[in-house]
């Protein structure tokens, strides 16, 4: 009797065995959903922000409105909850934008020996690039070289003196002729270094178009000034603008910045400059807010955020720059962790944040207006993670991390155990006296605990700010990794009980 119950309770125990479902562990629940990231999603999503109809998603643009809100429907698809104004995805802001209808045209007249005069064309966007806030119009003048454009008087320093520009092309250079972003005298100097700044001088001084040199790429990150044209302009034009002068654009920088004595001079240049632009001062546009709410009844109020623009350079009148590497990817990326950590429905103590942001590529604008207009304290954010460019390359970068060694384990934990890829580490540069580059700047230099993560040891080509940046210059294997990385790193650190920065 007793073998024969013995018996049927091992029969019975194997048939619940066979029919009751299986227990995950926490770790086989978050492997599970660590492998849906998929490199073909991500190539998927990709081949979408940067299809023509987001026409590289210029801030403001109606196509980038709609690239924003294809953002916000899939969160919505997956649960996250909006976390922008009125209970929406969107944090709206004004920004006013320029339409460049068409490249536009930059010629040198060049009089011969003989008195005749011939007309060299130049090629966007090889030679030049349209301004992306350029007025509309043209004009036929003289070309004076400005050195950076700078008129500083409380540094005694004028490129503008002993020049008249009235009427002309002034050609200048970026930056300031102080270059130590690290001694405090370079604070002095670095309003001068702002491309707005450089237009609107050009303007008070007079000049009827300007010439920024190494800028043959798109850049809407200069003030728009009705009627002055604005081209950025590369090699070959800026080579013949100094031919049979005797001098060339990079001796006389390194004398200015050796002397801080401006060296401008009138080149006897002549050249046209034509613009097509239309301007739209009425324009607004958003970061994208979501968030996976924390499950724990005081943690919760502490937020984790990761972010990266979604904005790109636009399309310079049919010169389209799809923003694949910059930064595509960065927002892809975040999709991709977002996507996996909600619908793993895992439970995180610590609400999660993720920050689509807008207006970055026309001055840093989203990240301003998110710091200005948190979503969550200061004081409640544990940390402000930016990505910019993390889809081209081996190698994984996490830039100021080890000031913030905490967190940085985190990142390097999940990479050890699970990515296996090179990993490079850096501090943060202390005290910068320098105009913010990136969101993550903004942040940082309002207090935030920031990092910065990047892809590193380029495979393809970088095509900054040119038409070449599209879907095909990532590499959607590396997209997967940072996404797989996002993803471990978060659910740790969101249910830490405590956290060391």
């Amino acid at each position: 009797m007793r073998t024969l119950l013995l018996t049927v309770a091992i029969l019975l125990l194997a048939a619940f065995t066979r029919t009751a479902p299986a227990q995950q562990t926490d770790e086989q629940l978050i492997l599970k959903h660590f492998h849906s990231i998929s490199s073909i999603e991500i190539a998927e999503w990709m081949a979408e922000i940067c299809s023509p109809k987001y026409n590289g998603r210029l801030a403001g643009t109606p196509e980038y409105i709609a690239s924003a809100e294809w953002m916000a429907g899939k969160f919505r698809e997956w649960g996250i909850k909006p976390a922008g104004d009125n209970g929406s995805y969107f944090q709206w802001f004004d920004h006013p934008y320029t339409v460049v209808n068409e490249p536009g045209e930059l010629k040198l007249h060049i009089t011969q020996k003989d008195g005749v005069t011939i007309v060299k064309n130049y090629k966007a966007p090889y030679d030049f690039y349209p301004g992306m806030n350029s007025g509309n119009g043209e004009v036929t003048a003289e070309v004076v070289w400005v050195g950076y454009g700078t008129t500083a008087p409380e540094l005694n320093y004028d490129d503008y003196k002993n020049v008249d520009v009235r009427g002309k092309i002034v050609l200048m250079n970026r930056d300031v002729p102080f270059k130590d972003t690290r001694d405090p005298e370079y604070a002095k100097w670095v309003k001068y270094c702002y491309h707005q700044y450089k237009t609107e001088n050009a303007a008070r001084h007079g000049a009827a178009g300007m010439l920024y040199i190494d800028g043959n790429s798109a850049n809407p990150n200069i003030s728009y000034i009705e009627n002055m044209v604005v081209t950025g302009i590369g090699p070959e034009p800026l080579s013949d603008i100094f031919a049979g002068l005797g001098k060339n654009n990079k001796t006389l920088l390194d004398q200015v910045d050796k002397t801080f004595k401006p060296a401008s001079f009138a080149t006897g240049k002549v050249m046209t400059m034509r613009a097509n632009t239309t301007r739209h001062p009425e324009g607004k546009t958003c970061n994208v807010a979501g968030m996976i709410e924390g499950t724990d009844p005081i943690l919760k109020d502490e937020v984790i955020i990761i972010g990266g623009h979604l904005d790109a350079v636009g399309n310079g009148g049919g010169l389209l720059v799809a923003g694949g590497l910059d930064n595509a990817s960065g927002v892809i990326d975040i999709m991709a962790a977002a996507k996996a950590l909600a619908e793993s429905g895992i439970k995180m103590k610590r609400t999660v944040l993720f920050l689509l942001i807008g207006g970055e590529e026309v001055g840093l604008l989203g990240s301003k207006h998110y710091t200005k207009n948190p979503v969550f304290p200061k004081e409640k954010t544990v940390t402000y993670i930016n990505l910019d460019m993390v889809g081209n390359g081996t190698g994984l970068a996490a830039s100021a991390s080890e000031s913030c060694q905490g967190l940085l384990e985190y990142f390097k934990n999940a990479n050890e155990k699970y990515i296996h890829r090179p990993m490079r580490t850096s501090i943060s540069r202390g005290v910068f006296y320098g105009r913010p580059r990136s969101d993550g700047l903004v942040f940082l230099a309002d207090g935030f605990r920031t990092m910065n993560l990047s892809t590193t040891d380029g495979v393809k080509p970088v095509y900054y700010h040119l038409p070449g940046d599209d879907e095909t210059a990532v590499t959607p294997e590396i997209m997967e990794d940072v996404a797989k990385l996002i993803y471990l790193s978060f659910i740790e650190m969101a249910n830490a009980e405590t956290l060391n920065y």
